[in-house]
Formats: structure tokens, sequence, C-alpha cells
């Protein structure tokens, strides 16, 4: 039997993307999020019922950058700085892609919480229907 039609049987893909550190950077963001889907094509095409993507596959927010004393010196973090619109369109494309190719996706990324929360790390898990 093959190992796609073996329900006992699942094969796992784990992709690595370049770390991109700058969530102000939109084209960065964009390219981080059309490396994840290019890496979730080939994980399906090789035949993976899921992908997971290690903790900044798209952004992995440098202290420095985030820094309100930044560049040189780490202090507290404005994340007003972060691209959120754009990270979540790459999100949402992800998920939606994830449901095209039905494959379950796992991917870290930084969480908004409402105010005056700071916004942490999370592990979203997409299901394949996205």
């Amino acid at each position: 039997m093959s190992e796609a039609r073996n329900l006992k049987s699942v094969r796992l893909a784990v992709a690595q993307t370049p770390v991109r550190d700058d969530p102000r950077d939109v084209e960065a963001l964009r390219d981080s999020g059309r490396e994840v889907r290019a890496l979730m094509r080939e994980a399906s095409a090789q035949g993976a019922r899921i992908v997971h993507f290690p903790e900044g596959a798209i952004c992995f927010p440098s202290k420095f950058v985030m820094s309100v004393d930044g560049p040189d010196a780490v202090g507290p973090a404005d994340w007003d700085r972060c691209r959120w619109p754009v990270l979540q369109s790459e999100l949402a494309a992800i998920a939606e892609l994830a449901g095209t190719l039905r494959l379950w996706t796992v991917i870290a990324s930084v969480h908004r919480l409402t105010e005056p929360n700071r916004p942490h790390n999370s592990l979203y898990v997409v299901s394949d229907r996205g």
C-alpha cells in the first residue's frame, strides 16, 4: 500500500526559510510569505501531509530593531513599528494555500494582542482545510 493511502502513515516535512528580523520591512515580510508558500508546494508535491516551519519563518523581530532605544541599545519594544496588516495578509495567504493543497501547516509567528498587552510568539496550526 502506498504511503499516501496508508492511514497509519503520515509524511511530515520540516522546512526552513532565511531569517528576517525587521517586521517594519514590508518587502521582507512578503518575501518570507512567498518562500513559505513555495516550500509548502514543494512539501505537498513530495507527498507530505504536514509541514512544520520553525520560529521566525516569516519574521524573527530583532530586539535592536524593535527597541525604542535602538538600533544600538535594547530597550522596551515599540510594536507599533510592526507592519501588522502585511504580516496578517501573509498568514492568511498561507492558511488559504494550506486548504488548497490539503496540507496541515504549522508555523510560528508573532501574535498581536489587544492593548495594553504585548504581542507574543505563537504557534499556528492550520488544518488541511485552511
